[in-house]
């Protein structure tokens, strides 16, 4: 089976010339689509990029999983439904309306206190 390559709004390359990674992020939808370009000058700029964008990954995780616990604790959401739903959204080929893969479970009470 052949993978199909993901479409990321980045690429990496190599700048033989400079002997620099090089970095293009592609912002915006068409056509007011842009791209910029980073040079990447050394190995310790290149750590400090992994670093930031590992960072912002994390945050962006925790945030997804505070969300997904306040769905469960304060909606009423099915955790295990709730979770199906996401993957369908991350699915391009599902057809599936979310509103059938989304269950409620049971509303925990309020703290006390």
């Amino acid at each position: 089976m052949n993978a199909i390559p993901a479409q990321l709004p980045f690429r990496v390359g190599f700048d033989a010339a400079t002997s620099q990674l090089v970095m293009w992020k592609t912002f915006g939808a068409p056509p007011r689509q842009t791209m910029r370009r980073k040079a990447i000058p050394s190995l310790e700029a290149l750590a400090a990029e992994v670093a930031i964008h590992r960072h912002e990954a994390f945050l962006q995780h925790s945030l997804a999983q505070t969300l997904a616990s306040a769905a469960v604790r304060h909606l009423g959401a099915d955790s295990q439904s709730l979770e199906a739903a996401v993957k369908a959204l991350s699915d391009p080929t599902s057809t599936v309306p979310v509103s059938q893969i989304l269950r409620r479970g049971t509303v925990a009470p309020p703290p006390s206190g």
